[in-house]
């Protein structure tokens, strides 16, 4: 019996354009929030059955195809319920004080104390629990590339029911206080960055400083990077090109952003002290995973299509007049 080609590539009735993550994130039963800034401090949460606790879903209008955010949401004494997944995520505590506990492959369970703007990870695919061990509740934000990989591999039970162990992800440094650790000494244009990857994962959370009164680099990116505030007060201007229209996002701790992909967008400090923000994305200084983020780390080997930057001197006071005078006027 022979087979046409129109039978080959036919696509079943009603079997086209699927997106498995939205489809999953809209049967979970929690708020499902999207927009081109969200303040994860004021959002709405609701019982989670999956996790045992309070959450909702975050989604940024420039978050590319990679990356979204839960938001957890704990009860004074509470504590969630086992987590192990194949997904990566690290976890930025916007407020509230516990511990996360983490069953090792090598048969030992790891704690780690977190408090405000802790930024801490498990290795891939341990089983973990969080605690809030605060007389209030506890509120934390999930980063993570569930989106991607439900998208990847179509399979909610593979991605939550696999007990591989990853033994080789269990060394490394799990959690950083963002509050008091030292500034990078990786430098672009007033901005000092510390590039980090939490338990030998392959998200890259960068935390930046930026001086009051200055400003970074404007920059192109081809892979979207998601901006939560932590310190001070910020601004970020971004625009399709050189000569297009400016769209300004304010962010400070726990309002989460996202600049749309292959957009200039460039960082501001509007505030009286050093402004601190977490830059995350797909692929970190340990496993940068894609060309262009080879190259923002420093490998001037690759080529990394699609990224690009517009450099504005420093030093020039009339530049900087102009830059000021454009935030005003936005």
């Amino acid at each position: 019996m022979s087979t046409t080609v129109e039978q080959v590539f036919a696509t079943p009735r009603g079997k086209y354009l699927v997106d498995p993550y939205d489809d999953w994130a809209r049967d979970e039963g929690v708020p499902v929030l999207t927009s081109a800034a969200i303040d994860l401090l004021s959002i709405e949460t609701k019982p989670w059955a999956r996790f045992g606790l309070e959450g909702a879903i975050c989604h940024l209008d420039g978050r590319d195809d990679f990356l979204t955010i839960f938001v957890f949401d704990l009860a004074p004494g509470a504590t969630s319920a086992p987590m192990r997944h194949l997904y990566e995520d690290v976890f930025y505590v916007l407020g509230g004080h516990g511990v996360a506990e983490i069953d090792l492959p090598v048969g030992v369970t790891r704690t780690i104390e977190w408090g405000p703007k802790t930024l801490f990870s498990a290795p891939m695919n341990t089983t973990m629990r969080i605690r809030n061990l605060s007389g209030e509740r506890a509120r934390i934000a999930s980063v993570n590339d569930l989106r991607y990989l439900m998208s990847l591999y179509r399979n909610e039970h593979f991605l939550f029911n696999t007990p591989l162990d990853f033994p080789e992800r269990a060394s490394g440094r799990y959690a950083v206080d963002c509050r008091t650790i030292a500034a990078g000494a990786m430098t672009r244009l007033n901005e000092a960055v510390l590039p980090m990857s939490l338990a030998n994962g392959s998200i890259g959370a960068d935390l930046v400083e930026i001086p009051a009164g200055k400003y970074g680099r404007a920059e192109r990116q081809m892979f979207g990077s998601l901006i939560i505030g932590v310190e001070g007060e910020g601004m970020t201007l971004s625009r399709a090109d050189e000569t297009g229209e400016f769209t300004k996002t304010r962010w400070r701790h726990g309002m989460a952003c996202a600049p749309a992909g292959m957009t200039f967008h460039q960082n501001f400090n509007i505030g009286a002290i050093p402004a601190r923000f977490l830059r995350i994305e797909l692929g970190g200084l340990a496993a940068p995973m894609f060309r262009p983020r080879r190259k923002a780390y420093g490998d001037e080997s690759v080529y990394a299509a699609g990224s690009a930057a517009i450099e504005i001197a420093e030093q020039s006071p009339d530049v900087e007049k102009l830059w000021r005078a454009k935030i005003e006027s936005c």
